[in-house]
Formats: structure tokens, C-alpha cells, sequence
């Protein structure tokens, strides 16, 4: 969590302390709590605001508070019981009271040193290497946002080291900044606790003040109530009774939510697989019967001899094959623009589910943008938003803007470096002066040497105008910058990879980005499969109509063979020819209107089979993951309208702010 983040949720919790949502009476709550580090309370005082937005006369309230005093005015008010009555003059009412009431929340502190349990004091007078944890205790578990700021000693506090929490700079002081949110469903995976390592060296802890609010959360949850204006757990039902009857092969519900349009189109579907299988068995009988009726003539062009009327029979029965062929291709192409049309409706629902998935992803919150997924453009928008969650990418960009921070304070220090790396040079360039000298000596030696006064005072001259000779030269200094600079590098290059590999929310938030990317890759590989269905659906189609066309002009043909059968007699072997071209056609479109038949039956079974391996993969996530975080949400905002202090009537507004000053020693 940033500095940004921090102000920003300090802000919209004193916001929420102020400000109403409705032109109504509103009753805000600033509870200020005195607690010792173990969250023994020592003090509550309730200070309540009254906001008139009404300019009511009298104000009815509620109250398990003692010693209620009237703070801001002379208005008089009448307690009988817990019930309150104010004469409010149109004006707002600031009062405030006692109570002995645990507040929702208090903060723990535990303190170590050096593996030991220590007290503040102890810290005062030791030093050592110190682990600060403040969790906290809470009587019933409520959701509430809460922010600690500790301040810190300007010494005896060095090596930070912070898990959910920061430190700010203000006015000279240096504030620790822990934030937490206790008592939410522990699958969300948010912090109940922050945690500050340090080495300590006589530090003073004195004090550290909380501010909790449970009325980000509320407010969310009526922001959400109000947007979703449909029932929930109904729509995952029908969700749930779909999935259900597609996974056991069933009669499909009838539904009445937004599946109402799907249920309607996967019904059209399967009723088109339907007719085209019937079609395809149509299309097989005639062409069989087509090819009997081929065989007939064949046999009766060879027995013209025989008579004329032996080949109008045959000639009669070719029709009527013929006819059987037509009509089945008729039957199959009728189907044909139903087919495409509830294939298209498939692949324009699963889009429709793509696109209410990704927009409910909530890959918007880290800057990636999906535009409507479209069968034209999906696959170059989910490669796109592929390569954007790519973990080395993503990773590259948190490492620059790490970098971002930690050069400057690396750089701060560069002063340091240099002069060290200088050091470093000059005892090498001592050692080669020394070398030329004749004096096959360390630094170290030298310098040993010399304060035993082996090393005369003009040697000792000579030797250091001749170091500081080499050290002033262009090649030296540029060798001094160059060290200085790569030692730079590195140190910003530690930095940057130490508080990657420790920090969690990056790691988090990778792993997210990895689990994002391989669902993405899922989804774009199922709407792959879907277009390419629907593409092969309509070149099918196209090839049955082509199929229809020929079998009508087929038709045609051997209804003008059935009346020019008494011509034919006198060209016999002319007939037996053609017949037994035609009985061999016959035989083929038989073979080919049984690979029809085949073929239909196939793509109705591989369709009705993903069918149940599409709601088999879904029923599990909506009965469990869509379930479960509806649960939690229901639950939470359930919650978080318990998280107030004082009573207050039915129906009025409430907004509480714990203000909780924790003394340390």
C-alpha cells in the first residue's frame, strides 16, 4: 500500500464521519477510546452528531448512553429509557456520553525483542532486534477498515521492515502507518493484523491512535444493491437447473431470467440437429430406392427385347425413385437456414458469456481495457489482453517502478560510494607506484612502514605526489566514476530484487495475472472451437443445397425418361447402356446418402456431447465459487450494518468512526 492509498482511505473515512447520503436525519458517531497496548479500555466517549436535513422540530433518538451532555447548544432533551427526544429547532444536535460498552473493535499489541516477550518500558531501555505486531479483538466478527498511525522516535528505530503497513514523512516526523481489515470472510484474504520489524536501540514508543469505520464497506454494499436489480439466487438456480438438464442429457427448463434467451436458442439448436438427422435418414431411403429403381431399368434395357412395356415399368419406378431423391434433399435443405441460424445463436450466446465474465473480471481495476468481444474480433482481442498479462511483463514493470523509488534513495548515498570506490583506487594505484619504486610492498605494509619510520620523509614525498599525480589524471577518475557508477547499479539492482522477492502483493498479484492469462487462454480456445464449428456448419449446409439442386434436375430428367419410354423401344441398346450408367449412379448416390446419414449423426452427437462437457465444466463453478462469493458478499453486508456504537431508531442513517488512542507505556 502506497502513501497515495493511505491518505485516500484516511480521507474517506473522515468523509464518511461528516457527510449523509440521503436528505434525511443521520446519526454520526466519533468514538474515542483510550486502551492500554493489551486493549484494556480506560476510557469511551461516544461524541454523536444529529443531522437535521429535514430542519425537523424534534428529533427522536436512541441511546444506551450516561452522562449525556448537550455540546453543541442549548437545546433540551427528555430520556426516558433508551428513548431520546430532542428539541432540535430545525438545527443539527452535537451531544455526547459515557458508556462502558466494548467498541467493535480494539487494537492488541504484542511486542518481542529479540525473540522475548517485552514491554514498551523494556524497549525504552534496551536495544535489540524488535518484531511490533497489532492484531485485533473483536467480540463478534464484524467487518471494519481500520488505520493505525504510530509515531515514531527520531532515534533509537533503524532496519524497518513492514507487512501491511508504511511509513510516512509529515512536518519532520516520521508516522508508521498500519491498515487492516478484522472480522471479513477469511477466503477474501485480507489482513487482520500488520506487523513491524526494527532494530531497536533505546526507542520510545509513546502512544499510537486507530481509526476504524465499517461505512467504506457499507457503502459498497449499497452501491451493489442498488446496481444489481435482479434476483440473484434465483438466476443462479435457472443457471443451475440449465447446467443441470444439459449435463444429464434432459428436457430442457423453462426459465424466466436472463438464461430465458439461451435456453430458447440451445432448444432451436438441438431441435435443427433433430431435423437434419431425419432429413439425412430421409435423403438415404430415397437414395436407396433410387438405386433399386436404377437397377430395374438396368434389367429391363436388357430384356427390350422382351417388350416395351417391360421398360415403361422400369422407367415408372426410376421416377419414382428419383422423386424419393428429391423430395429427402428437399427435406435436408429445409433445415438448412435453421441449422445456421440457431449455430450463430450459439456462438453469439457463448460470446454474451464471454463478455458478461470479462466484464465482472475486474481486469478494468488494473488498467486493461476489453472492448465487446465480437466473432470478428475476439481473437485479436484476447491475444492482445494475453500479451498485456504476460508474467514477465508484468513483472518488468513492477521492477521499474520499484526502481523508480529506490534509485534516489541509492543515489542519496552515491557521495558514500564514490569516496569508497576512491579509496579502493588508491591503494591500487599506492601499489604500483610502490612497484616502480623498487618497493615490493602492500598499502597495508607501506603504510606499517612508514609509521615505524622505515620510510624516509623525502621517500614518502615522492611516493605521495607521484599517488596523487595518478589520481588526478583523466584515466583514473574516469576508472573511480566508472566503479562508482557500476557499484550504484547494483546496489539499485539488490534493492529492486530483494523487495520483489519478499514483497507478497507482488507475488499475488503475479500469480493473479498467471491465473487471469491461463483463463483467458481457455476461454479464446473454447470460442475457437465454437467458430470453427459454425464455419464447417455452414460450408455443410452449402454443399446439401448444391446436393438438392442435382437431385431435382435428376428428377426432371427420368420423369421426361418415363414419357418418351415408348421411343426408347426402338434404340434397346442405346437404353441398356445408359441404364447401366444410371444404375451405377444410382449406386453411388446410395453409398454417398448413407455417408449423409452418417455424418449428421455424428455432428448431432458431438454437439449434444459438448453440450454436457460445457455445463459439466460450469455446473461446479456456479454451485461453488458464484455461490460462495455471494454468500460472503450477503454475509458482509449483512454485517457491517452491526457495526455501529450507540443505539439508534429503525430506519435512520448511521455513520461510526472509532477513534482509538492507545497508550504504549
Amino acid at each position: 500500500m502506497n502513501r497515495k492509498i493511505v491518505a485516500l482511505t484516511l480521507a474517506v473515512m473522515m468523509m464518511l464521519s461528516c457527510v449523509s447520503a440521503m436528505a434525511e436525519t443521520t446519526k454520526h458517531e466519533r468514538v474515542y477510546v483510550v486502551t492500554d497496548s493489551d486493549g484494556t479500555v480506560k476510557s469511551v466517549t461516544d461524541s454523536v452528531r444529529l443531522e437535521n436535513a429535514d430542519r425537523l422540530d424534534e428529533i427522536m433518538d436512541q441511546t444506551m448512553l450516561t452522562d449525556i451532555q448537550n455540546v453543541g447548544g442549548e437545546e433540551g432533551f427528555t430520556l426516558e429509557g433508551e428513548s431520546l427526544i430532542w428539541q432540535a429547532n430545525g438545527g443539527d444536535i452535537h451531544y455526547q456520553g459515557t458508556s462502558d460498552k466494548a467498541p467493535a473493535l480494539l487494537p492488541a499489541v504484542t511486542l518481542t525483542l529479540d525473540g522475548e516477550a517485552a514491554s514498551f518500558a523494556d524497549l525504552k531501555d534496551k536495544s535489540g532486534d524488535a518484531v511490533l505486531t497489532v492484531a485485533w479483538r473483536q467480540q463478534e466478527a464484524l467487518p471494519i477498515l481500520a488505520v493505525t498511525v504510530l509515531p515514531l522516535p527520531e532515534e533509537g528505530v533503524a532496519d524497518l521492515q513492514l507487512e501491511n503497513a508504511v511509513v510516512l514523512s509529515e512536518m519532520g516526523r516520521q508516522l508508521l502507518v498500519g491498515w487492516a481489515v478484522p472480522g471479513m470472510d477469511e477466503a477474501l484474504d485480507l489482513p487482520a493484523s500488520f506487523t513491524a520489524s526494527f532494530h531497536a536501540d533505546h526507542a520510545d514508543l509513546g502512544w499510537m491512535m486507530t481509526f476504524a469505520t465499517a461505512d467504506p464497506i457499507d457503502a459498497a454494499c449499497g452501491e451493489l444493491d442498488e446496481r444489481i436489480d435482479l434476483d440473484v439466487h434465483g438466476e443462479l438456480n435457472e443457471v443451475k437447473a440449465l447446467l443441470t438438464a444439459l449435463q444429464n442429457g434432459e428436457d430442457l427448463p423453462e426459465t424466466t431470467g436472463k438464461t430465458r434467451d439461451i435456453v430458447t436458442k440451445i432448444k432451436e439448436l438441438n431441435d435443427g440437429l433433430t431435423q437434419l438427422n431425419t432429413g439425412a435418414v430421409s435423403l438415404a431411403d430415397g437414395a436407396s430406392q433410387v438405386s433399386a429403381g436404377a437397377s430395374e431399368v438396368k434389367g429391363g434395357a436388357a430384356a427390350l427385347a422382351e417388350g416395351a412395356v417391360s421398360l415403361a415399368a422400369g422407367a415408372v419406378e426410376a421416377e419414382s425413385g428419383a422423386a424419393a431423391l428429391d423430395e429427402g434433399l428437399s427435406a435436408l435443405t429445409a433445415n438448412n437456414e435453421a441449422l445456421n441460424t440457431g449455430a450463430q445463436a450459439l456462438f453469439a450466446a457463448v460470446l454474451d458469456t464471454a463478455n458478461h465474465q470479462l466484464s465482472t473480471a475486474g481486469l478494468d481495476a488494473a488498467g486493461i481495457a476489453i472492448p465487446e468481444l465480437t466473432a470478428e474480433n475476439y481473437a485479436k482481442v484476447l491475444d492482445g489482453v494475453l500479451a498485456q498479462l504476460n508474467p514477465d511483463t508484468l513483472r518488468a514493470e513492477a521492477a521499474a517502478q520499484v526502481e523508480a523509488v529506490v534509485r534516489p534513495q541509492v543515489e542519496e548515498n552515491a557521495g558514500q560510494v564514490r569516496a569508497a570506490v576512491e579509496e579502493a583506487v588508491r591503494q591500487k594505484v599506492l601499489e604500483a607506484v610502490l612497484k616502480t619504486a623498487g618497493l615490493e610492498l602492500t598499502a597495508e605494509e607501506y603504510a606499517q612502514a612508514a609509521q615505524a619510520g622505515r620510510v624516509s620523509q623525502e621517500q614518502a614525498a615522492m611516493i605521495g605526489a607521484a599517488v596523487e599525480e595518478r589520481m588526478a589524471s583523466d584515466e583514473v577518475k574516469a576508472q573511480v566514476e566508472e566503479n562508482a557508477q557500476a557499484q550504484i547499479e547494483e546496489l539499485v539492482r539488490q534493492n529492486v530484487e530483494s523487495y520483489l522477492s519478499s514483497d507478497e502483493t507482488v507475488a499475488a498479484k503475479l500469480a493473479e495475472a498467471q491465473t487471469a492469462r491461463d483463463s483467458l487462454s481457455a476461454l479464446k480456445a473454447q470460442l475457437d472451437q465454437v467458430y470453427t464449428f459454425v464455419t464447417g456448419l455452414q460450408e455443410y449446409t452449402a454443399g446439401t443445397a448444391q446436393a438438392a439442386s442435382g437431385a431435382a434436375q435428376l428428377h426432371t430428367g427420368l420423369t421426361q425418361l418415363n414419357a418418351g419410354a415408348s421411343s426408347l423401344s426402338s434404340g434397346a441398346s442405346a437404353l441398356s447402356a445408359g441404364a447401366s450408367t444410371l444404375a451405377d449412379g444410382a449406386s453411388q448416390v446410395s453409398a454417398g446418402a448413407g455417408a449423409v446419414q452418417d455424418g449428421t449423426q455424428t455432428m448431432k452427437d458431438t454437439i449434444l456431447n459438448a453440450e454436457k462437457e460445457a455445463a459439466g465444466k460450469l455446473l461446479p463453478y456456479v454451485e461453488n465459487e458464484l455461490a460462495d462469493a455471494l454468500r460472503i458478499y450477503e454475509e458482509t453486508r449483512d454485517s457491517v450494518r452491526n457495526c455501529g456504537y450507540d443505539l439508534r431508531p429503525e430506519g435512520m442513517n448511521a455513520v461510526t468512526v472509532y477513534v482509538i488512542r492507545t497508550d504504549l507505556q
